[in-house]
C-alpha cells in the first residue's frame, strides 16, 4: 500500500532483453553445443568482471535489472535421495529434477544483483553460476559467500539462457546450494586437501575461528568453528567452541543459531557468564524480552559486576513495558527515526485489544476486543523486514529492478531490496518464518515441507508473492509528511520507495470509510482508532484513498489484492449515474476556479456557496452513512475565507459543515449553552486538525473558552491520529495559552 510502483519508464529500454528471453523458452530441453572452452569463458568473465567494478566505482547511479523466471519450488529431497549429474548433460530452460552437482568455483565473485562466479565439474566443463537473494555487500561480502576454491552441491540444477544469450545455472532459492567440506568423501578425490593430523585438527580449526572474530571476518569464524566440532572435539571441548562460534553467529544476525550455541534453555546450576550473556543477546534480539529478562536477572544475580549486563536489563524492561502497555516515548522514537539510517528502531511492538480471525467474505481480519475510543493506540508495530530509501536520493547509488516476463509485472527499488532482506531474515532465524509465512499469498500453493537436510526451506516465490500482497510503503515518519503537506498543501497521493511488511497489521482490511488510521516513526507503523469501536468491530484503514471521481480507477487500484470494495462509498459511486458523477465532477472543477477568484480577487462568496449547494444536493443519502468525499475539501477552503474575513460565525457554520460532510454527528458549534462535542466520529482526513482549530480559534473570539479548550483537545486528537503521536504536536501548532 502507498508504494511506488511506477516502472513504466524502464519497460522500453528493456524490451530487447526481454524478447531474448521469450525465445529463450524455444530452446527448452536443448543439450547445447556451442559452450565455452574453460580457458575463453574465464577470461570473459574476467574482463566482465573488471567493467563491472570500474562501473561501480565511477560514483554514477547504476539501475540493474534481472528477469525473474516463472515461479518454481526449491528442491524438498534430500540430496542423499538425489543422483549426480554433470554439466555436459545439462538441457537449456530445464529444472533437472531429481539431480544434483558438484561443483569447485574457479573465479573470484563478481556482484550485481546476483553473486557471480564460474565454476567447474570433475570433467573440467565450466558454468556461470547465478546466486539470487544473497545479502548486499555492505552486509555480507560476496567472498564470504563463494570464493576460488569453494566446493557446492547444487541441487536439482536449474540450467538456462540469460539475457545476454550466455548459459548460466540459476539458483533463486538459497536451499538449493548446499556448502560442502573439502573432506566430505563424496567430493573428487583431486578436490580433496591434505588431511591435517587429528590430534592438531581440533585446535587448529578453533584457533583460526578466534583469528577470523578477532579480525571481524565472521562468516570465515562460523566455518572454522564449525570445523573444529566436526572434527573430533570432545563434549566439553565442544561447548567452548560453541560459546565462541555464538559471538560470530551474533555478528552475523544468526540469533537462532546463537541462541542454540549457547545451551539456552539448558543452563546449568553454575552457567558460565558468556553463555548466559549470548544467551541474553540473542533473545534481545528476536524480540523475546520477557524471556531475556528471566536470563539476564539470573546473570546479574551471579555476576553483579557486569554493566553490559545491566545496561541490557535496563533495555530489555523498557521494551517490556512497551509490549505489554504501549508505552512509548514518541519524541525520544522521532529522534532516533532522524538520525539512525536506515531508521530501524530498537523498540518493541505492542499488540493492544485486538484480535485476528475470519472476516465474513475476506478471509482473515482484525477486530477489536474491547471497547475503544477515538485516538486509543491498537498496534504499534515494528516492520518485520524494512528496506529504507533516502527520501532525498542521497546514499541511493543503485536501483535494482526485478520484472517477470510472464505478467509484465515488476519490482524496483525498495521492494526488490525487502524480498532479499526477507529471504534472509527467514533463512538466518527459521523460528521467525511461521509468522510471516502465515500470511495471505493469492493462488500461490507452496510445497509441503518446510526442511530439506536440516536446513530450511525458503521458497523466494512465495515469499514474493507474500511481499506483493502485503507491503506498505512508509515515509520516514508521518510527522515530516504531515509538516511538508502543511507548508505544501499537496493533495496529490504520495507513493514511498521505502517499505517493508509488518505481519500484524497486514491482517487489517481495506474499507474507504476506515475506522483506523497508521502512521510511521522509522520502522515502527503505529495504528490508532478513528472512532469509537465496540468490540467485535472489525478494523480498516486505507489500501488506497478514495477520491470520489472516479470509482473505477480505485476498484483497477484494488483489484492488486484481488478484491473488490464494497463499502458505503464505492457503493454509492457504482450506483450513481454516469450523468450525476458528471456533474460531481464539473461542480468541483467550477468551485477550485470560484475559490481562485474569491482569493485573487476577493470577490463575494456567493457564487462559491451556491455552487457547494449544488454539488452537496446530488448526493441523496445521509452523510453519515456515505461520507461526501467531494465536499470536505471546498467546504474547509470556504472556511479559511470566513476566518480571513474574521466572520466567525459563518466560520463555524462552515466548519459543521466540513465535519457533517464526512459523516460526523457534532453539537455544540454554534456557541450555545449546548458544550461542543463530537456525538459520532465520522471519517478522519488529515486536514480536520485544522478544521477543529478553526473551531478553538472561532470559540475564542466569542469568549466560549471551554468550548475552544475541547476543540483544540479534539484537534490533538486527529492529529495523533495522523501522525502516531501528539509529543509532537506543539513543534506544528505551537503552545496555546490558557
Amino acid at each position: 500500500m502507498d508504494v511506488d510502483k511506477d516502472m513504466s519508464r524502464y519497460w522500453q529500454a528493456l524490451k530487447s532483453q526481454k524478447e531474448n528471453l521469450k525465445k529463450a523458452k524455444d530452446r527448452e530441453g536443448e543439450r547445447p553445443r556451442d559452450r565455452k572452452p574453460r580457458g575463453l569463458a574465464y577470461l570473459q568473465f574476467t574482463m566482465a568482471m573488471a567493467a563491472s567494478q570500474a562501473k561501480t566505482q565511477s560514483g554514477k547511479h547504476l539501475i540493474t535489472s534481472t528477469f525473474v523466471p516463472p515461479a518454481y519450488f526449491p528442491c524438498t529431497t534430500p540430496l542423499a535421495q538425489l543422483t549426480p549429474t554433470a554439466i555436459k548433460h545439462l538441457r537449456l530452460e530445464t529444472h533437472h529434477r531429481g539431480k544434483y552437482l558438484f561443483l569447485s568455483v574457479i573465479t573470484p565473485p563478481s556482484r550485481m544483483n546476483a553473486v557471480l562466479a564460474l565454476a567447474e565439474d570433475d570433467e573440467d566443463d565450466v558454468v556461470l553460476l547465478q546466486l539470487y537473494q544473497q545479502e548486499a555487500e555492505d552486509v555480507r561480502k560476496a567472498t564470504d559467500v563463494i570464493s576460488v576454491g569453494t566446493t557446492l552441491v547444487v541441487k536439482e540444477p536449474y540450467y538456462k539462457i540469460t539475457a545476454h544469450g550466455d548459459y548460466s545455472l540459476r539458483l533463486d532459492h538459497l536451499s538449493d546450494l548446499v556448502h560442502v567440506d573439502k573432506n566430505d568423501s563424496r567430493i573428487p578425490k583431486a578436490w580433496r586437501p591434505k588431511k591435517a593430523g587429528a590430534e592438531e585438527s581440533v585446535e587448529l580449526f578453533k584457533s583460526r575461528g578466534d583469528a577470523a572474530v578477532k579480525d571481524r571476518k565472521y562468516w570465515r569464524a562460523i566455518q572454522e568453528y564449525s570445523c573444529a566440532i566436526s572434527s573430533g572435539a570432545t563434549p566439553e571441548r565442544s561447548e567452548v567452541i560453541k560459546r565462541n562460534r555464538s559471538l560470530a553467529y551474533l555478528k552475523t544476525k544468526q540469533f537462532d543459531a546463537a541462541l542454540s550455541d549457547t545451551g539456552f534453555p539448558s543452563f546449568d546450576s553454575a552457567p558460565v557468564e558468556k553463555a548466559l550473556f549470548r544467551a541474553a543477546e540473542a533473545l534481545y534480539d528476536l524480540e523475546r524480552f520477557s524471556e531475556c529478562g528471566e536470563v539476564l536477572d539470573k546473570l546479574c544475580a551471579k555476576f553483579p559486576n557486569n554493566q553490559q549486563a545491566l545496561a541490557i536489563l535496563a533495555r530489555a524492561r523498557s521494551r517490556c513495558s512497551e509490549q505489554q502497555n504501549g508505552a512509548y516515548d514518541f519524541k525520544l522514537l522521532q529522534r532516533e527515526a532522524e538520525k539512525i539510517r536506515p531508521p530501524q528502531l530498537d523498540h518493541a511492538t505492542y499488540v493492544g485489544p485486538v484480535e485476528t480471525r475470519q472476516a465474513a467474505g475476506k478471509g482473515r481480519g482484525m477486530f477489536v476486543t474491547s471497547a475503544v475510543k477515538a485516538g486509543d493506540l491498537l498496534l504499534c508495530e515494528k516492520a518485520f523486514s524494512h528496506a529504507y530509501v533516502s527520501e532525498d536520493g542521497a546514499g541511493n547509488s543503485k536501483t535494482t529492478i526485478l520484472m517477470h516476463v510472464e505478467t509484465e509485472k515488476g519490482f524496483m527499488g525498495g521492494q526488490a531490496d525487502l524480498i532479499t532482506l526477507i529471504v534472509q531474515k527467514l533463512r538466518r532465524n527459521p523460528s521467525l518464518a511461521p509468522a510471516f509465512l502465515a500470511l495471505h499469498h493469492g493462488a500461490y500453493e507452496p510445497a509441503k515441507e518446510s526442511t530439506v537436510d536440516g536446513t530450511p526451506i525458503i521458497d523466494t516465490f512465495l515469499v514474493e508473492r507474500i511481499m506483493s500482497l502485503n507491503v506498505f510503503g512508509c515515509p520516514l515518519s508521518s510527522f515530516n509528511t504531515y509538516n511538508d503537506f502543511l507548508k505544501n498543501q499537496s493533495k496529490k497521493e504520495t507513493a514511498y520507495h521505502s517499505c517493508g511488511v509488518w505481519n500484524q497489521a497486514s491482517y487489517i482490511n481495506h474499507s474507504c470509510t476506515r475506522n483506523a488510521h497508521r502512521a510511521f516513526v522509522g520502522d515502527m507503523m503505529i495504528v490508532r482508532a478513528t472512532q469509537d469501536l465496540e468490540p467485535g468491530t472489525e478494523i480498516t484503514f486505507w489500501y488506497h484513498p478514495p477520491d470520489g471521481t472516479d470509482p473505477e480507477a480505485m476498484q483497477k487500484k484494488l483489484g492488486n489484492w484481488g478484491f473488490a470494495c464494497t463499502c458505503a462509498i464505492c457503493q454509492d459511486a457504482k450506483e450513481a449515474k454516469a450523468t450525476v458523477a458528471d456533474k460531481r465532477r464539473k461542480l468541483l472543477n467550477t468551485l477550485l476556479e470560484a475559490f481562485k477568484k474569491s482569493t485573487s480577487h476577493n470577490a463575494k462568496l456567493s457564487e462559491a456557496e451556491r455552487l457547494l449547494k449544488s454539488l452537496n444536493d446530488t448526493y441523496t443519502r445521509p452523510a453519515h452513512e456515505v461520507p461526501r468525499i467531494l465536499l470536505w475539501d471546498p467546504q474547509l477552503l470556504m472556511t479559511r475565507m470566513y476566518m480571513a474575513q474574521n466572520n466567525m460565525k459563518r466560520a463555524l457554520d462552515s466548519v459543521q459543515k466540513v465535519f457533517a460532510s464526512l459523516g460526523f454527528i457534532i453539537n455544540g458549534l454554534d456557541a450555545t449553552s449546548t458544550p461542543f462535542k463530537v456525538v459520532k466520529w465520522g471519517l478522519v482526513v488529515d486536514t480536520l486538525v485544522e478544521a477543529f482549530l478553526h473551531a478553538r480559534t472561532a470559540f475564542e473570539a466569542m469568549m466560549a473558552w471551554d468550548d475552544a479548550k475541547r476543540a483544540e483537545a479534539y484537534a490533538r486528537c486527529v492529529y495523533k491520529m495522523v501522525v502516531g503521536e501528539d509529543a509532537s504536536f506543539e513543534a506544528i501548532y505551537g503552545r496555546v495559552e490558557g
